[in-house]
């Protein structure tokens, strides 16, 4: 069986958090993975190699965010090519990227030695995401 191309950028985000020793459990239930029987995650990636970075969020992940976030914790890992990978909350989200019936555009862009600043159709972050927001990620799930 072929390996598909998200399966690869997926796999190499779950690598990370793998060797950073916090990792104890991992379970798919797609589009979500559920890290730690505590966090649920939603992994978007680019293949572009260099910045920015585009994602593309469909109706029915937007709902699916909105059901999964009142009831766990939620954080979404935007993969930006071989870049590295931007992290952030639910709650971050929302501010960016409120629901709609159409799918919407979020994009990440970073200067070299920077921070990721992300923006969606409502606005830009209210803070830049540093790279290692990922590898953290299960110190403060959700956040």
């Amino acid at each position: 069986m072929a390996i598909k191309k998200q399966e690869f950028y997926e796999g190499a985000a779950l690598h990370l958090l793998a060797r950073s020793g916090r990792l104890s459990s991992v379970r798919y239930a797609a589009p979500f993975f559920l890290l730690n029987n505590e966090l649920t995650v939603l992994l978007k990636y680019s293949t572009k190699g260099r910045s920015p970075w585009g994602f593309t969020f469909s109706a029915e992940e937007q709902l699916l965010l909105r059901g999964k976030a009142s009831e766990s914790k939620i954080a979404i890992g935007l993969v930006c090519g071989a870049d590295g990978i931007a992290a952030f909350g639910y709650d971050a989200y929302s501010t960016i990227a409120a629901t709609r019936k159409a799918a919407i555009h979020i994009a990440c862009y970073r200067q070299f030695g920077e921070h990721y600043e992300v923006n969606g159709p409502d606005g830009t972050l209210g803070y830049k995401v540093a790279p290692s927001s990922w590898q953290r990620i299960l110190e403060k799930p959700g956040q």
